[in-house]
């Protein structure tokens, strides 16, 4: 049977502390038990009977959980386990990830670190997002962080406790209950139609190898990663297709290194034959500059656009390339980023489902895409009715029931 310990502040009991015994070891000295701390909902602090349930309740399914051999005896600090997560993380080749997370720790760890896992509260949390959104928290600027990067200390804290529950160390996360600060949702950034149209006509004046590079991201609205990361053997010219399996992404640690596409799948993306036709002169380039520089020709992939020697691009150069380019040509600043969002917009403005979209784009599921794109289909819908409104309605603005004629609606403030 469990035993439960309630603790008291101010008169209220504001949590419980489970402990499961484990026996004698061979010995017969006694085990360091399971143990873990139930906190009392707010709503229940004034009920301790009905708040004893609740802790009941939980220490039976602790229990439980002990006898499957689900849950760890050792408690470790949040800091600690961090670091073993970042490890799984790293494994499975998320390294721009793990280096991005590992930028967060460290003001995470200077909070909370020392703590274990378990004496974690929702408090602490939502201390520490208070202090990253004062004015000094940002070392670089001086200033405060922003919402957005709040939200991001955030995520990271709910990934390494949802490992910790996935490992049976605790049983809840206490991250849903913590309250970082909400973030306006931004529209997304793209370029013109008359922006890219003009940037593919002074296209013609670059060398082969990035003309081929912009109009894939133009064509595709593929990530920079992905298309600098296609190999010969994905593109199939006779159907006019590109698979798209890998990602080149850059880490100050791991230097350029190959991953999979963001959402892990592969997936097919048809392209224009004119930008086949751009790709089979270029092929044709690329094997001649391959065979001049013959056995010095560095061959660890067969990339299909490489640097010098044949070796890996680094995923930022088509950025620095585009933003050179577009300013020599004075054409407004144009980004990869910035194209697979112009991508995005014309087919939802084209009413094409957003199924396809985002199977195109490569997100994980459509309700990305809709997150990400909810202005731009909020427009489309507003276009589609316009459309149905001045096939069916246009000719008659009169409205007629039981004799009453309405013949437009206004409405005052």
């Amino acid at each position: 049977m469990a035993n439960i310990t309630p603790r008291i502040v101010e008169g209220k009991i504001v949590s419980y502390r489970i402990r499961v015994h484990r026996g004698r070891d061979k010995d017969k000295k006694q085990l360091k038990p399971y143990s873990m701390t139930f906190y009392v909902p707010e709503k229940l602090q004034d009920k301790p009977e009905k708040a004893k349930k609740e802790a009941e309740k939980a220490a039976a399914i602790f229990e439980a959980e002990c006898k499957k051999g689900n849950i760890s005896a050792e408690h470790k600090r949040f800091e600690e386990y961090a670091e073993y997560v970042m490890t799984l993380k790293d494994r499975d080749k998320k390294h721009r990830t793990v280096h991005s997370y590992r930028s967060l720790l460290v003001r995470i760890n200077e909070e909370i670190g020392y703590l274990r896992l378990d004496a974690i509260t929702y408090e602490h949390l939502n201390n520490l997002y208070f202090k990253l959104g004062q004015v000094g928290s940002n070392k670089k600027t001086g200033g405060a962080r922003d919402p957005k990067t709040i939200r991001e200390h955030h995520r990271l804290i709910h990934v390494i406790f949802a490992q910790a529950i996935k490992e049976g160390l605790l049983t809840r996360n206490v991250a849903d209950m913590a309250t970082p600060p909400s973030v306006p949702r931004r529209e997304s950034k793209h370029s013109d139609v008359e922006d890219v149209k003009k940037l593919l006509n002074v296209l013609v004046k670059a060398p082969l190898k990035w003309r081929c590079i912009s109009n894939l991201l133009i064509a595709t609205g593929a990530r920079r990663g992905e298309i600098m990361g296609l190999e010969w053997q994905d593109i199939d010219f006779k159907s006019s297709k590109i698979t798209i399996r890998n990602n080149l992404l850059y880490t100050p640690e791991k230097g350029v290194y190959i991953s999979t596409p963001k959402s892990g799948e592969t997936r097919t993306v048809t392209i224009p034959d004119s930008v086949v036709r751009l790709l089979v002169l270029y092929k044709a380039e690329y094997d001649d500059l391959k065979e001049g520089f013959g056995d010095d020709w560095y061959s660890d992939m067969n990339f299909c656009f490489v640097a010098d020697y044949g070796r890996r691009m680094h995923p930022d150069s088509i950025t620095h390339w585009l933003k050179k380019f577009t300013k020599k040509n004075e054409l407004n600043h144009v980004s990869p980023h910035m194209l697979r969002h112009t991508q995005a917009s014309i087919l939802i403005n084209q009413n094409v489902d957003i199924v396809t979209i985002s199977k195109r784009l490569g997100h994980a599921s459509p309700t990305t895409t809709q997150k990400i794109y909810a202005h731009e289909i909020k427009n489309s819908d507003k276009k589609a009715n316009d459309k149905i409104s001045e096939m069916f309605y246009a000719e008659n603005n009169e409205v007629q029931v039981k004799g009453l004629v309405v013949k437009k609606l206004t409405f005052s403030n």
